[in-house]
């Protein structure tokens, strides 16, 4: 994917290449992940770029993995003040928000996930924190997105480029 490899041109990454076993995620979810993600996280692994926009796990079932956000938020939907922080935007469950990223200062990172779609063309719906409004990115992959929000100035309100000169990728190993 062009633009991992920006990335990893970027942060001048050398890691090794991980292993992902994809089905557990996509069987529970009921939906493949956008390929440009999976290469995303195969390629980095677990970690924050910049020390600041962290790509939550896939392969794991802890609370903080993108499965384990998924299922909690699931199971706290029917709760009216849950699904106002949320609004207009429903959990998925065949289509809706799905997690994949947070910032280190309470900005979110989502798919506007849908079954009848291409993961390749679901949107990114994103925030600055929880009760701020929806930025919605249509056309655009999670590794461009995340390529934005770290070297382009002009990417607001998400960038950081004007705070860290180098970008990089630091490894939660």
């Amino acid at each position: 994917m062009e633009w991992v490899s920006e990335l990893v041109s970027l942060t001048g990454w050398q890691g090794d290449r991980r292993e992902v076993d994809w089905t557990v995620a996509e069987r529970e979810l009921g939906t493949p992940l956008p390929g440009d993600f999976k290469e995303l996280c195969e390629v980095f692994g677990r970690g924050a770029f910049s020390g600041f926009l962290e790509v939550l796990p896939v392969d794991t079932a802890q609370p903080y993995s993108l499965l384990g956000r998924w299922s909690s938020l699931k199971e706290q939907w029917e709760n009216p003040q849950v699904q106002a922080l949320f609004d207009p935007y429903p959990v998925f469950e065949g289509s809706g928000l799905i997690l994949w990223g947070k910032s280190m200062t309470e900005a979110s990172y989502y798919w506007l996930a849908d079954v009848s779609q291409s993961p390749e063309e679901w949107p990114i719906v994103a925030r600055t924190a929880p009760l701020e409004d929806w930025h919605r990115f249509d056309a655009m992959s999670t590794s461009e997105f995340i390529y934005r929000v770290i070297t382009d100035r002009e990417f607001r309100p998400f960038s950081i480029a004007r705070k860290v000169e180098r970008p990089f990728f630091d490894s939660y190993r």
